[in-house]
């Protein structure tokens, strides 16, 4: 597992990034609609199986939008009530959504892009790929806005806290006197240790 330092997103969207998430919802949509024909002209399971778990995800994402939220209370009370009450909604459900939609987006250009001129399944196809990669993108342009909100936050709240070398005189404890790190008299791996096993 590779640990990764990043600020979970949570709570209401900043104003920022309305207009964005607007447009993601609108590309959504599209990709929803799209999805069903892709469906009903390719007779395709796995792959609309694999957009109506993006749609799940932005559903989940857009739970408070006037337009998303019969699709959010359908799928919270039924399939997803289990992510629901779990609190698995809201901006929390961003990165994974860009994630997840991000790998449909190039996994249907790389293995499905040669049925593009296929006639109605083709327009299909083309249909879910530019509303995939939409959604996309404005969900990127989401995650950086608040991103930068939190980390700015972050960096004000931990700002007050930071002690430079030069500013500690007195008032701070002193690693040296307690034999720490850093110490004069500190040898690394000279303590005597722990076998394990036996």
């Amino acid at each position: 597992m590779i640990p990764m330092n990043m600020p979970q997103l949570q709570g209401a969207p900043p104003p920022e990034a309305h207009g964005d998430l607007i447009r993601m919802k609108w590309s959504v949509l599209g990709l929803m609609g799209f999805g069903i024909g892709r469906f009903l002209f390719g007779m395709e399971i796995l792959n609309t199986l694999s957009i109506f778990l993006a749609v799940v995800q932005a559903s989940f994402v857009l739970k408070d939008d006037p337009h998303m939220i019969r699709v959010y209370s359908c799928l919270s009370k039924s399939l997803f009530q289990s992510c629901a009450e779990r609190g698995m909604e809201g901006l929390g459900c961003l990165f994974p959504f860009l994630l997840f939609n991000s790998i449909n987006v190039v996994m249907d250009i790389l293995l499905r892009s040669v049925y593009i001129f296929a006639g109605l399944y083709g327009m299909m196809l083309l249909g879910t790929i530019g509303c995939g990669a939409a959604s996309s993108y404005y969900a990127w342009k989401v995650y950086k806005v608040c991103q930068d909100g939190v980390s700015n936050s972050m960096e004000m709240e931990s700002g007050s806290n930071y002690v430079q070398a030069d500013d500690n005189h007195n008032n701070a404890p002193n690693s040296y006197a307690a034999g720490g790190p850093g110490s004069p008299g500190f040898e690394v791996f000279s303590g005597s240790g722990n076998r394990l096993g036996g």
